[in-house]
């Protein structure tokens, strides 16, 4: 079975990520930074993580007109990172011209679909018409159309996007090893994501949480 985890550093300072990283490095496939960590360090900062000899994923979610979403893309070329994402309500022409732009840089563009802490009531009050799952897939089919390489969804939702996209790979977040879902809605354990269809875990306070090496070590045995 696939094992591809990407830990989610949903942390302030420098010293924890390093601290982090050091404890868990050799288990996880990648390092995934979100906002938390990103509006508060450096670029050298960043790049200072390629040390640990693991893919980073840059969780910006970009989500701008055309030509600031371009240039966002572009800004990240000298950070050593191999991912980064973008909201998929940006739209088929912005998403193109960001993903020829990442493509030069050697970035891979995730799209992020339905938050996975959304629910069809959180989408009914911001105005949107269709349920989760048919808004993921609305949208799933535009980065689909714009060639990106993957996407960011729900367990829930891996099944019926490898049926209409089989191309684009499934990053996942959403996951949770227990009844502690926290502010997530949509979610599965590691197991049934991986049999579900995911190409890569995205994991951050079941293994965070507590002791990491512990963690992240019930999560790997869980999948045997």
């Amino acid at each position: 079975m696939n094992k591809n985890i990407f830990v989610a550093c949903d942390v302030s300072s420098q010293n924890e990520i390093l601290d982090l990283l050091t404890k868990i490095h050799k288990e996880i496939s990648g390092i995934k930074i979100g906002l938390q960590y990103i509006t508060q360090h450096s670029p050298d900062e960043i790049k200072a993580l390629s040390k640990f000899k693991k893919p980073i994923f840059y969780d910006g979610k970009f989500f701008d007109i055309k030509n600031t979403l371009v240039e966002s893309v572009k800004s990240l070329k000298d950070l050593n990172i191999s991912y980064a994402t973008v909201h998929l309500l940006n739209g088929l022409e912005a998403l193109r011209a960001a993903n020829q732009a990442a493509e030069k840089i050697n970035i891979k563009l995730l799209g992020v679909s339905v938050l996975t802490s959304f629910s069809n009531e959180d989408l009914n009050q911001l105005g949107f018409k269709d349920q989760v799952d048919e808004q993921v897939l609305r949208l799933i089919k535009i980065a689909n159309e714009a060639n990106l390489y993957g996407v960011i969804c729900s367990p829930l939702e891996i099944k019926i996007i490898k049926k209409i996209a089989p191309n684009l790979k499934c990053f996942t977040p959403g996951i949770r090893q227990n009844e502690n879902i926290n502010d997530q809605k949509r979610t599965m354990n590691a197991k049934q994501a991986l049999e579900a269809g995911s190409d890569c875990l995205i994991i951050g306070r079941p293994i965070t949480n507590g002791d990491p090496r512990k963690n992240i070590q019930e999560i790997l045995s869980s999948l045997n």
